[in-house]
């Protein structure tokens, strides 16, 4: 990754990916799961690239897949190059229905004090933090108090790195919105993934 970003072959890898995504959620669409939400992780590279925002809308267009069922994954240490540009250019996109996310919420870029000016959907707290909820007591953990401080600035919540119930049952008290991890499934290819959703869709019934 730090290669195709300096020699910027992360654009053309990027968009590669990106149509790879939305053709998965047509696929899903096609499969009776119309409001799964398929997610990929984009680079500051791309984010400043001036013409990202324009192709990638481009592309959604072509494709016609709704953007409101396709998220773009960041890490907050993206915004340590152009915080007011980027931070524009996910408003944009967030404006346009796509779903944005701050990956590794918590170890990167200093964001805390600027959560609210954030142009985004969801934090996705790291695995660091939900990794301490099993080795030290809940009231010395800040995993509340990042919950606490994203719902007070209508930021959606994710918990990584889910691993046992008893990280799950905490997260479930602190009013975590959702979690991901093995706890719920390693990670999936496409068919794969289409089974595993099956299976729950049926289950649920």
């Amino acid at each position: 990754m730090p290669i195709a970003e300096e020699t910027k072959l992360i654009l053309p890898i990027g968009r590669n990916i990106l149509q790879q995504a939305l053709s998965f959620s047509k696929k899903l669409q096609k499969n009776g799961f119309p409001e799964i939400r398929v997610s990929v992780n984009i680079s500051v590279i791309q984010l400043l690239d001036s013409n990202f925002i324009k192709q990638l809308f481009e592309l959604i267009k072509a494709m016609q897949v709704d953007p409101r069922f396709i998220g773009l994954e960041i890490t907050e240490s993206v915004f340590s190059a152009d915080f007011d540009a980027i931070n524009r250019s996910l408003g944009t996109l967030k404006d346009a229905g796509l779903h944005i996310s701050i990956d590794d919420f918590g170890t990167g870029y200093s964001s805390f004090s600027r959560e609210q000016d954030l142009k985004v959907n969801t934090l996705k707290i790291d695995k660091t933090f939900v990794d301490s909820l099993l080795s030290t007591a809940p009231e010395k953990t800040v995993v509340a108090d990042i919950i606490a401080m994203a719902h007070k600035f209508n930021h959606i919540t994710i918990a990584e790195g889910v691993e046992h119930d008893r990280q799950r049952q905490y997260l479930l008290q602190c009013g975590c919105d959702q979690i991901q991890g093995y706890l719920v499934s390693r990670p999936l290819d496409e068919k794969a993934a289409l089974v595993f959703l099956t299976r729950q869709k049926e289950l649920s019934i």
